[in-house]
């Protein structure tokens, strides 16, 4: 439920760094279709950025360093490519600026909620 008064703005900060809650913060501000609109787009975005970063060939599936006898199934190689180091440390960039997105955005809105309150006394 949207919240009836004013909403605290360290709260709603801390709801953007917790999973779902970020959610319920953009959703108590009646801000909650334009958030996953933005990070629809931004995930969108985000995941094209990283498919050029490091492309996953399909062909190397089948190859041996992915699947063997012996070892089975390489889920590392599989999911984060020939270059493991580049692929992580794209993941940790593009969450930490969906972080920052978050945040400004709700901080944002949560401002603008507070201010018609106060302007409604």
């Amino acid at each position: 439920m949207p919240a009836k008064g004013p909403v605290s703005l360290t709260w709603q900060t801390i709801f953007c760094f917790i999973p779902i809650l970020d959610i319920v913060a953009a959703f108590r501000v009646k801000r909650l279709r334009w958030y996953l609109l933005i990070f629809i787009g931004y995930g969108t975005v985000s995941t094209v950025i990283q498919s050029f970063i490091n492309p996953f060939d399909e062909t190397s599936i089948y190859n041996e360093k992915v699947y063997s006898e012996i070892n089975g199934f390489d889920w590392n190689y599989a999911m984060l490519g020939s270059n493991p180091e580049l692929s992580i440390a794209s993941i940790i960039i593009h969450n930490a600026i969906a972080y920052a997105i978050a945040v400004y955005l709700i901080r944002r809105w949560s401002k603008k909620w507070n201010q018609s309150f106060n302007e409604s006394f």
